[in-house]
C-alpha cells in the first residue's frame, strides 16, 4: 500500500518516513488521499497539535491518541496495530526525559515501520526530531510555496552607491 502525501512524497507500507513540511501541505495530502479511508489510521500528537483541527474526519478513518510524555508515546507505539501511523512531533515531550529518549522513540518507530506505514512529521526540525529521523528509511524536507526565493529579475543599470558624491572626508585613489 502506498499513498502520495505530496506530488514529490510517496509513502509506502513497510517503511518509516520522516517528513518536515508546512502544515498546509501535509493537511492537503491527508485530506485528499482516498487510501486513508480504507485502512486503519492512527494519528498521534503530543501536548499540542497543529494539524488535528484541520483534518477532515470524513476523508479518513482515523483514531486519535495523545501522548503527554515521551514514555506515553513509546507505549502508544508499542500497542499500535494500525496500518498507517502518523506521529506529529512535539519537542516538549523530550524535555527532561534524557538525551537517550528520542533515539529510543526513533528505534521504536523504525520497528513499527517494518509492518506498517509510519510517518514522523514536524513543521521544522529540532534536535529531538533529528535524533529520531536518523532511524527513518527516508527523510523528506518540503518548503512552503511562499518560501521559495523570487525569480531573478532582469537587471538594468545598477544603482549608484553615492549619487550625490562621496561622503564628506572620503577620497578616491584617483583623487590622491
Amino acid at each position: 500500500m502506498e499513498f502520495d502525501l505530496h506530488p514529490s512524497v510517496t509513502l509506502r507500507s513497510g517503511t518509516f518516513s520522516a517528513v518536515v513540511a508546512p502544515g498546509e501541505v501535509v493537511l492537503a495530502g491527508l485530506n485528499d488521499s482516498p487510501v486513508l479511508r480504507r485502512f486503519l489510521f492512527l494519528f498521534v500528537s503530543g501536548n499540542y497539535s497543529r494539524l488535528l483541527s484541520g483534518i477532515n474526519r470524513r476523508s479518513v478513518s482515523i483514531e486519535v491518541r495523545r501522548a503527554f510524555t515521551a514514555f506515553q508515546l513509546m507505549q502508544i507505539i508499542r500497542e499500535s496495530y494500525h496500518t498507517i501511523v502518523f506521529v506529529e512531533h512535539d519537542p516538549s515531550l523530550y524535555e527532561g526525559a534524557g538525551e537517550e529518549m528520542a533515539p529510543q522513540v526513533g528505534e521504536a518507530l523504525r520497528q513499527l515501520g517494518q509492518g506498517a506505514l509510519v510517518v514522523l512529521y514536524a513543521e521544522c526540525a529540532d534536535p529531538s526530531f533529528d535524533a529520531m529521523a536518523r532511524f527513518a528509511d527516508r527523510v523528506f524536507y518540503l518548503a512552503s510555496p511562499a518560501a521559495r526565493p523570487p525569480a531573478p529579475r532582469a537587471r538594468g543599470r545598477g544603482r549608484e552607491r553615492y549619487p550625490g558624491g562621496l561622503p564628506r572626508g572620503q577620497q578616491t585613489l584617483g583623487g590622491l
